[in-house]
């Protein structure tokens, strides 16, 4: 990100995702962006809530979409001036703050990675259903979680691993990234 203008690569990555490099500033998008990597943060907020911004409803729905999806993450790791990854005190303060989201959360996910994992042995024709979770992980979940993965490139690299090895139909290589996942998670969030 160089200054307070999007580059020519920037502005067509954009565009690709519908989103107009001149009505939406670099700025107004890191707003939002470091807005939506909070846990329960509510559209309201940001539309209508007398925050920094005001955007229409559908703007920031695609805008959390995104975020959510990690497709705006390039927005934030090329801006100068921001911390990279890491422990910050920010963040802490939130895990301690919500120490019970978090814990459930991280058991959703790694719940979700087994019947990942079990849905490709369906389609292997290696197992014939799916074991249901305890707790699906949903929407309310991925802040967690997305907070957990931004702050940690090792961990990211694991889950592309993990993504990677699923296409592949390397069970017994998506099985042991699973736990290590899984593993790395309950660390990052220990008090």
């Amino acid at each position: 990100m160089s200054g307070e203008t999007w580059t020519n690569e920037q502005a067509k990555r954009l565009w690709a995702m519908s989103i107009s490099p001149v009505r939406s500033s670099p700025e107004k998008i890191k707003v939002m962006i470091d807005h939506f990597k909070t846990p329960e943060a509510s559209i309201h907020a940001i539309t209508d809530g007398g925050g920094p911004l005001a955007v229409s409803k559908p703007f920031a729905r695609k805008i959390r979409k995104l975020v959510a999806d990690g497709d705006l993450d390039w927005v934030t790791d090329e801006a100068p001036g921001r911390p990279k990854r890491g422990d910050d005190s920010e963040w802490r303060g939130m895990l301690l703050s919500h120490v019970t989201e978090f814990s459930l959360a991280v058991d959703a996910y790694k719940q979700d990675l087994g019947i990942r994992i079990q849905t490709s042995e369906i389609h292997q024709r290696l197992r014939s259903g799916v074991r249901p979770a305890k707790v699906p992980y949903g929407p309310s979940h991925r802040p967690f979680i997305e907070s957990i993965f931004s702050r940690s490139a090792d961990l990211e690299d694991l889950r592309r691993e993990f993504e990677s090895t699923l296409k592949t139909a390397d069970l017994a290589g998506a099985k042991e990234l699973s736990e290590k996942i899984g593993s790395e998670l309950v660390d990052r969030i220990a008090i």
